[in-house]
């Protein structure tokens, strides 16, 4: 019984980490971290790029 636990457990980890993953695309972020073009509060390619 506690190996279906800890499995629900993670799969509902997963499944919270993906669904945000999926809405921050939706919302026109970008997961990237280096700051190019399209990503969320980037000033400019070159900037992060040269």
């Amino acid at each position: 019984m506690i190996d279906v636990m800890i499995l629900l457990g993670i799969t509902g980890a997963v499944a919270a980490v993906v669904g945000k993953k999926v809405r921050n695309i939706r919302e026109g972020k970008s997961g990237c971290g280096c700051g190019c073009s399209g990503c969320a509060g980037c000033k400019t390619e070159k900037e992060y790029h040269p």
